[in-house]
């Protein structure tokens, strides 16, 4: 038997022998190392946003943000219509340029209606963007403006098994298009959603010509493809130019500023728009780099903590060994020889534990793929560099986890260790600092875990200045006309398990915000509002609360735009919150009889305060509240806000899909709980706390492991200690006291470490919310307490055996 297979029947006779030992130290690398595989796979997936999508090397998202002096930048993922047009003509760096505008639509072939989201794109978008199709050519699939594409599950819902080439998929019942290609279904990871898409050329397209030409209306996505090797920073540079003879700031938003100061613009290369983009993250939810480098992070600290307990075992253990690597010592093994040999039994028993933990995650997958509500596979097939990594990461993990124990072990003296039969097991003062490592990391991730469901619970509860409860959202009410949109909401009213029903432009949390330039008559100073039409009913539906003044009314005639192409006209009548009232420099009972100048119009509007609302937040807690004037024009309506009484739900639900089927046919219902809506706002934050959750029961399970066989370890080296305090009178009570102090020092000094480092890092996690809790001292408190008593239970069996031994037998031992 060679070296290697020597080694090999030590470390396995190791295992036999050390039973308790072996399994705390394989379950805690596996539990480890299956956390760090689970966490992998995430990021893997997190990565590989369009990295799938051929010819993107060169291709860019065209991001830009609109300047309001004294407010900042408003940012976003859109761009205007025009811009990436002059980009394509007029820089030579850039080949080519495509849009991509989503829409909501009703599609509907023979029996079949549903509503979807369609992309409205260029007639080269599949040139630009290289999806891939099953059917058609890229460079002729739009050839004739009244064409669609659709994916391979939206041509099997609306046809069937059918070719559906040349079949006809009408959108908002007027519009037939002619099916011209088929495209591969995308997979989760884009950023795209691409389930139809129709050219800007057809009639379907909602989009006015006057928004295309419209520098200042940012609105869609817009991609360019650079040539081969051209710089980002040099188009951008040749952008302002464009912007400056394009954008006439004076003119639109009266801003004394140069169009390339107004209008900033910013390239996110195509694969990177997923993480790298602030701004958002397309068409998809985005992700976050910073949640990327966080989850690696727990993933190090987790294999970190199972690293420590394998260190704190084997040179608590040493001295069981000392007669085994002293005899080996006499017998001519070299310290090197020793060295390896206890490395190999670290890096063994880190695969030995790779492969239980590769067990447990083919075990645990389908949970993990329901909680992240996506596919994430670990196919082996396909996976080798992965599986590669994995070993690399199990053996790099052995290593570090064995060093240590491997100096020490190899580092003893035959001739003492001989004649005193033990030696020394370590540095008792490395053992503390890894225990304490192991508790902060734990008590770190349960303060985290706190705070950010503190937070959620906050968020929820906060007054928003409206009711949400008991209230639905019916989207597409700009398919109907006015006249239709009335009868509709009357034939709603007359329900008795209806409340009550409004009109507006937009609703709370749906994301279509429109903001337009103020000033005070004679004043210089602009101010920058958001408007929101609303018919006169709408504060009262959602309780929202009249502060100074009425609301508008139908029976006064100024309270009333009827125009179409300004929403607001002049000497009408408009509503402030308190905020917009302040802004002007007013008080809610002040600004009542005042009057507002719309400047960005065609041309100046004048309106009058009639009231004053409490502010509402409109977009939940992230954002600040903004000041808002509202206003009402029945021609600029798109939602219908139902509230049904609470013991007649499903009958005010029923009489709502009625009476849409009734008044809109050919319109696809579309209907959602404004709570839901509410509630989607913290998925991702509801998401990230329950991992954190998950990570800290994790942490503390591993870490409690070591703690258990530390324990038993060091009640076993302090027999005759024990012995000899109870022969002079110490009690049970005692001993167990003296035995739990020990333990409790390592994990009170670990509060100390854990609690500035989460103070710093959760105190910038909240900056993200503009209405946040205080870092209160009990969150702290309460993880460092539950960890102190976590460490007591672990610990409390052995100590209680020792401490109800009698004491002839400690005194017998050894």
């Amino acid at each position: 038997m060679g070296i290697l297979g020597n080694y090999l029947v030590t470390a396995l006779r190791s295992f036999a022998r050390h039973k308790l030992y072996s399994f705390i130290n394989i379950a805690g690398l596996a539990v480890g190392l299956a956390c760090a595989i689970f966490i992998m796979l995430f990021i893997r997936d997190e990565l590989s946003y369009d990295r799938w999508v051929p010819g993107t090397d060169d291709l860019y998202r065209v991001e830009t943000g609109v300047l309001f002096p004294g407010h900042g930048f408003f940012a976003g993922p859109n761009s205007p219509f025009p811009l990436t047009v002059a980009l394509a003509a007029q820089i030579p760096e850039v080949q080519a340029q495509t849009h991509l505008i989503p829409q909501r639509m009703t599609a509907r072939a023979g029996d079949r209606q549903f509503s979807e989201f369609v992309d409205v794109v260029d007639t080269n978008f599949f040139q630009v963007i290289q999806l891939p199709l099953v059917e058609g050519n890229p460079a002729t699939v739009f050839a004739q403006p009244e064409s669609v594409v659709v994916s391979q599950e939206t041509a099997k819902k609306y046809f069937g098994d059918k070719d559906p080439v040349g079949r006809t998929l009408t959108m908002d019942g007027k519009h037939p298009l002619t099916v011209t290609g088929v495209m591969r279904d995308l997979p989760h990871n884009t950023q795209l959603v691409a389930d139809i898409a129709i050219p800007n050329t057809s009639k379907a397209d909602p989009l006015p010509v006057s928004e295309r030409t419209a520098w200042l209306n940012v609105d869609g996505e817009a991609f360019v493809r650079l040539a081969p090797g051209a710089s980002p920073a040099t188009v951008l540079e040749k952008t302002t130019a464009i912007l400056d003879k394009n954008v006439d700031a004076k003119k639109e938003m009266e801003i004394d500023l140069p169009g390339s100061k107004v209008l900033q613009v910013h390239l996110t290369r195509f694969t990177d728009v997923h993480l790298n983009s602030d701004v958002g993250g397309g068409l998809t939810r985005g992700g976050s780099w910073t949640v990327i480098y966080g989850f690696a992070a727990i993933a190090l600290l987790i294999l970190l903590i199972a690293c420590f307990n394998f260190t704190n075992l084997a040179t608590a253990r040493a001295m069981m060994r000392a007669r085994e690597v002293s005899l080996r010592k006499v017998m001519g093994a070299r310290r090197r020889q020793l060295m390896a040999q206890f490395l190999g039994e670290s890096v063994l028993t880190a695969l030995v534990s790779l492969a239980l933990a590769l067990a447990i995650v083919e075990i645990l997958m389908p949970a993990y793929d329901a909680f992240l509500n996506r596919p994430i596979a670990l196919d082996y097939a396909t996976s080798l560099p992965l599986l590669a990594g994995l070993v690399g990461v199990a053996v790099v993990t052995g290593i570090i986890a064995g060093i240590y124990p491997a100096l020490v072990l190899s580092g003893f003296r035959p001739a003492a260790t001989l004649r005193g039969g033990r030696g020394k097991a370590g540095s008792g003062r490395l053992r503390t600092a890894l225990v304490v490592l192991q508790f902060a990391i734990s008590i770190g991730l349960g303060i985290a875990a706190i705070v950010v469901f503190a937070q959620i619970r906050f968020a929820q509860e906060i007054d928003l200045g409206f009711e949400r409860d008991r209230m639905v959202v019916v989207s597409n009410a700009d398919t109907m006309t006015p006249a239709a949109r009335d009868t509709f909401m009357h034939t709603l009213e007359s329900n008795p398990a209806v409340e009550g029903v409004a009109q507006s432009r937009a609703a709370p949390f749906i994301d279509d915000v429109s903001i337009e330039t103020f000033k005070v008559p004679g004043g210089v100073q602009n101010f920058y509002m958001r408007i929101v039409d609303a018919s006169p009913d709408l504060p009262k539906l959602y309780n929202m609360r009249l502060v100074a003044g009425r609301p508008l009314s139908l029976a006064y005639g100024n309270d009333i735009n009827t125009g179409k192409d300004e929403p607001l006209q002049d000497g009408r009548n408009v509503l402030l919150t308190e905020s917009a009232a302040k802004r002007f420099g007013w008080t809610a009972q002040g600004a009542l009889g005042k009057s507002i100048v719309q400047i960005d119009a065609k041309t100046p509007v004048r309106l009058s305060v009639v009231g004053v609302l409490a502010d509402v937040m409109m977009d939940g807690v992230r954002s600040k509240v903004q000041p808002i004037v509202f206003y009402y024009n029945p021609n600029g309506i798109d939602v219908f806000s139902v509230r049904m009484k609470a013991s007649q739900l499903p009958q005010a639900l029923a009489a709502i899909d009625g009476a849409w089927h009734r008044f809109a046919p050919t319109v696809a219902l579309r209907r959602r709980f404004l709570s839901d809506m509410f509630d989607r706002l913290f998925v991702a934050d509801q998401q990230r706390g329950t991992m954190f959750s998950i990570f800290v029961g994790i942490a503390v399970f591993i870490a409690c492991l070591g703690l258990f066989g530390l324990a038993a370890f060091t009640a076993e080296s302090r027999t005759k200690e024990i012995g000899i305090r109870k022969a002079f009178g110490a009690r049970t009570r005692d001993i167990v006291r003296l035995l739990l102090w020990q333990f409790s020092i390592p994990v009170l000094v670990a509060n100390l470490v854990a609690w500035p480092v989460a103070w710093f890092y959760l105190s910038r996690w909240l900056e993200s919310y503009a209405y946040r809790i205080d870092l209160n001292p009990l969150y702290f408190a309460a993880a460092g307490l539950g960890a102190l008593v976590i460490a007591w239970i672990t610990v409390a069996g052995h100590a209680l055996r020792v401490a109800r031994a009698a004491p002839i037998n400690a005194l017998r031992y050894e």
